[in-house]
């Protein structure tokens, strides 16, 4: 596993970080290699990333301000939506709120209420839907102050772990950037195909 550790300042906009945005840049030259240049990617938060501006990046966001984004939905929702259109994704950059406090702030931000069911593992649905629409080989870069990223029970095995410490705020939470590679079903992927192929586990 590729590990490293830097000290930078980092903004509300981690993409535009030019160490972060090395990390990215690797895992698309990788995807667009493995996949002959015809990879599917998918940023669910996507904001005023540079990923809006990529045409082969499927974007969202909550805020209907960015009205570049080709979705403005919650993102369970933006996954469903994406799933009931089919697509196979080969890299999602996974870049939400960090925390409750960081969600509210979002949601205030546009007048939306918080509610009870987004306060509890607020990002397990969305995951579990995107990691269906990945076949193995495919990739997740995950930010955020933990290393959890989509996890072994989605089939996702951690191949490089960054971590940057923001340059002269100790208050300040570690930057966590995760890649992850798929290699292998989900146990509920299996079990879905079992029911519909009629095959005997």
């Amino acid at each position: 596993m590729i590990m490293s550790h830097m000290i930078t300042s980092i903004t509300s906009e981690p993409f535009s970080n030019p160490h972060i945005r090395k990390v990215l840049d690797s895992v698309m030259s990788k995807v667009l290699y493995e996949s002959n240049g015809s990879a599917t990617f998918c940023d669910p938060f996507a904001r005023e990333s540079f990923t809006t501006l990529l045409p082969n990046c499927i974007t969202n966001d909550l805020n209907k301000e960015f009205e570049w984004c080709d979705y403005n939905l919650e993102f369970k929702d933006f996954a469903h939506t994406i799933q009931e259109r089919g697509h196979v994704l080969d890299l999602v950059f996974f870049d939400p709120p960090y925390s409750l406090t960081q969600l509210k702030k979002q949601y205030d931000g546009i007048g939306k209420d918080l509610e009870l069911w987004q306060t509890k593992n607020m990002w397990k649905e969305g995951k579990d839907i995107l990691a269906h629409m990945m076949p193995s080989g495919s990739y997740v870069v995950s930010l955020g102050w933990n290393t959890n990223g989509f996890g072994l029970k989605r089939g996702f095995k951690k191949t490089e772990i960054h971590l940057f410490e923001q340059q002269a705020r100790e208050e300040q939470h570690t930057l966590f950037v995760v890649v992850e590679r798929k290699v292998q079903r989900t146990l509920s992927e299996f079990e879905y195909q079992t029911q519909v192929e009629g095959i005997d586990c």
